[in-house]
């Protein structure tokens, strides 16, 4: 007798429940985002028709969680995505991403069914875009030259350009320095003059002209700094 109460009971409890949900019968599911580490404006996620902006945290630092405002059906697929990007086996490109960030899921997929876990939590975690930091070397017949970047205390060695039978021939030779985030100084520098012939190493070029500057918003809309001149001469 006390088991044929308690499936009525039971039965009566999974219907207030799914109707607590959304109502006709059918469990729904709220689509929440943490988005961490965001410091710009810009960022518009999106899914099933919906839309929600994301803006950056009243503390720095801190996270940013949302929910959609309208909750899916069991049985739904989902996929967060930034508003507008191309979608390539669950790879966004492009899309409404924040000024000077891009934003991509973190830790867990952002997509999927509704019902395959208890809650739909997608996490997106942001970082800072970053930019090439480029130029020529001129004049280059030594060997061990060693440039630094102070911004990033990167080194990148330098060789010259060698002929068939592996001789310098001074020809140009393109630098390619660590790419430098958004609103991040630079600043190159020689850190080992070449020898063999001994020569003298000058960096010229960037925002101030010595080889320096800020990687700010000119340099983010040419695509990087791409005028670094390293001139070199026998002693």
């Amino acid at each position: 007798m006390k088991f044929s109460l308690a499936r009525p009971a039971l039965a009566f409890a999974v219907l207030a429940t799914l109707a607590a949900c959304g109502g006709g019968g059918k469990a729904t599911f709220p689509i929440n985002v943490t988005v961490s580490n965001l410091q710009y404006t810009g960022l518009v996620l999106s899914t099933n028709g919906q839309d929600l902006a994301v803006n950056p945290p009243a503390t720095a630092g801190q996270d940013v969680v949302l929910t959609f405002p309208n909750q899916i059906e069991y049985g739904q697929i989902y996929e967060v995505t930034p508003k507008g990007a191309t979608i390539s086996n669950h790879t966004y490109l492009g899309g409404s991403q924040p000024k000077h960030q891009t934003c991509s899921p973190n830790l867990f997929p952002a997509y999927g069914t509704a019902g395959q876990l208890a809650k739909i939590d997608i996490r997106y975690l942001c970082s800072i875009n970053t930019y090439q930091l480029t130029g020529t070397v001129k004049g280059l017949t030594g060997t061990g030259l060693v440039l630094a970047n102070g911004s990033t205390t990167s080194t990148i060695a330098v060789s010259p350009a060698l002929d068939a039978n592996q001789k310098p021939t001074g020809a140009d030779v393109t630098l390619t320095m660590n790419p430098v985030p958004y609103n991040t100084t630079y600043g190159v520098t020689v850190l080992t003059q070449p020898t063999n012939p001994a020569q003298t190493c000058k960096v010229t070029g960037g925002a101030n002209g010595t080889g320096g500057g800020t990687m700010d918003d000119a340099a983010e809309a040419a695509g990087g700094v791409k005028d670094l001149l390293v001139t070199c001469v026998n002693n």
